[in-house]
Order: C-alpha cells, then structure tokens, then sequence
C-alpha cells in the first residue's frame, strides 16, 4: 500500500493524470490505476518506468513511512550511484516519505562538466553543500561559486545547473511540497 500512495501522491504533485502517467511510463492506464490502488504487485521493472515517467528514484517510491528510532549509517562503500538525465550521478542518502517530502543524495561532479536540470515541480527547492572542490550551483543565470563547507539554497522549480571545473563532490537536499492528496485526474 505504501508504493500506491507514493505513486499516487507524486503524480498528483506533478498534476499529471492517469492516462498521461501510464503513457509516460510505456504501461496501461489500468495497469497504474491497479497499483496506485493498491491491487497491484509491480515488478521492478514496471516501478523504474513508473519512477522515471515522474522523474524520481525507485528508491523515493518504496521509501519507508516510519519515523526514525535511530539514525541510519549510510556506507558509501558498495552503494548504488544513479545517473539522472542531466548526466550528474547521485547515491541515494534518505528519502522521507511523509508529509514534508525530502531526499537527501551525494553528487559526484566531473570536472568541467555542467549539468542541467530541468524545473522541478511548482515549490522544490534545493540546499547544496559543497563537500570536495569549488562548484557552482543555482538557477540558471544566478548559480552561486561554492568552496567545501559552503552551502547554497535555491528554488529548484526553475532550470538550474552545477559545475566543478576540477570535479567535486556535494551533498544535495530536495524538499518538496506536500503533494494534494485525494484529487482525481
């Protein structure tokens, strides 16, 4: 039931419906319509299609609801990096599920590469921290240079970018609005 109200509550953040989710995913409308109720069992491969039509990770879906009793150790050795559409590859460092809907990940920046991200939707915002080298992070026109320790925060529902001309690494928070749910599409 978790991945229903995930998948749910992010495509009604994005207002997308049914139809033009499935469509983004290559799956039927009645095939999403069963899991976000809840009936359906998704295989892995039907949720990276599902995660990318709503541009997020799978891990962001299938993110546990509970409050922590105690803090999680994240070992960088062996963790899974992701690369997103703009070419910047993350790891997944905490996805929080509920109603104030943030992730955290670790960016790896090649050095001299820019990355481009499209807008987020309507009230994401971003926090970067620099962690390795000097970058360069914000919407697109006002990107803000970055030494380690720095941080910036931006709104992340316009196009924005990051650059580490000798590479880098950073830590990148997203927080998200709280996604309406019980509306129909």
């Amino acid at each position: 039931m978790r991945v229903a109200r995930e998948i749910r509550a992010h495509r009604e953040a994005r207002g997308l419906s049914l139809s033009a989710t499935a469509g983004r995913a290559g799956i039927s409308k009645t095939i999403l319509a069963q899991i976000e109720s809840g009936a359906g069992n998704p295989s892995l491969e039907t949720l990276s299609r599902i995660a990318r039509a709503l541009d997020v990770t799978v891990q962001t879906l299938v993110a546990d609801d509970r409050d922590p009793v105690s803090a999680d150790v994240i070992p960088r050795e062996g963790a899974e990096w992701f690369t997103f559409e703009s070419g910047l590859r993350g790891r997944l460092i905490h996805v929080d599920g509920r109603d104030r809907r943030a992730e955290t990940l670790e960016l790896r920046l090649e050095p001299g590469r820019r990355y481009r991200s499209a807008a987020h939707q309507p009230g994401t915002e971003e926090l970067v921290v620099c962690l390795e080298g000097t970058m360069s992070a914000g919407p697109e026109g006002h990107e803000e240079t970055l030494s380690e320790g720095d941080a910036v925060r931006f709104a992340a529902d316009l196009p924005h970018s990051y650059l580490s001309e000798e590479g880098g690494l950073a830590l990148c928070c997203f927080s998200y609005p709280p996604a309406h749910r019980g509306s129909v599409h």
